[in-house]
């Protein structure tokens, strides 16, 4: 564990020389928000609603580009073995890059709503609090993106066909009904999620989410166990 403050600086500087995260993870969902939001007359109720949809995509995204795809990348061009080798820690490296997205998600989330609360005449520190926690009840998802590390495919392949279904995931959960099926689209388990915290969701609801949210954490921790030095692919 003493190796993860060193990952974690490792990690942050690789990170603030990409810029394409901030593309995908920011200004992307605020360009999203833009083009609905003005065709729509918000009360406060809804307007929160609107936000939970979108502090899910940015977190998704984050989470699926930053820590699954991130760690199959780092595989496949072989640093994961040397990071390992030299530390003899995987879970020091994988928690590092785990709490270098939340980092990013954090900013993320803190511009990202303070912009949309001011153009849209919502101030509230409430609601950037209700996204800290949104963030914070999310984690398992940070882990459970780790699965994709798995799957047998090329990462540039996988990470476009990736990318291309989240979208339409995204706009799908914006009218899902709720029922347990929903619960499929991770896109709808963080809008209910955000829901969720602003007292927007209980009984059967707020009990399928939390079985969700413990599913995916079991799958994140089975992941780590099961994450594989050696790439699928080329040997």
């Amino acid at each position: 564990m003493y190796s993860i403050p060193s990952y974690f600086t490792l990690y942050l500087k690789i990170m603030l020389t990409d810029k394409i995260p901030v593309f995908w993870s920011l200004i992307f969902p605020l360009i999203l928000a833009f083009v609905f939001g003005s065709r729509l007359d918000f009360t406060e109720s809804s307007f929160l609603s609107f936000l939970a949809l979108f502090w899910g995509y940015i977190l998704l995204s984050i989470y699926v580009n930053g820590i699954g795809l991130q760690l199959a990348r780092m595989r496949e061009h072989g640093l994961m073995k040397t990071y390992i080798m030299i530390s003899g820690s995987k879970i020091g490296c994988i928690l590092a890059l785990v709490l270098v997205q939340l980092v990013f998600a954090a900013v993320s989330l803190t511009v990202f709503t303070t912009i949309l609360m001011l153009v849209f005449g919502f101030f509230s520190a409430l609601t950037l609090l209700l996204a800290y926690l949104v963030l914070l009840l999310s984690i398992p998802l940070a882990f459970a993106s780790i699965a994709l590390t798995m799957l047998p495919a090329k990462i540039s392949s996988m990470s476009t066909l990736i990318n291309i279904v989240m979208y339409p995931l995204f706009l799908f959960a914006s009218n899902q009904p709720d029922r347990w099926y929903s619960y499929l689209n991770p896109f709808y388990v963080m809008k209910t999620l955000g829901l969720a915290v602003s007292e927007h969701v209980t009984g059967a609801s707020l009990l399928i989410l939390t079985v969700v949210l413990v599913v995916y954490l079991l799958l994140g921790l089975f992941s780590v166990k099961r994450f594989n030095l050696m790439s699928l692919l080329t040997r």
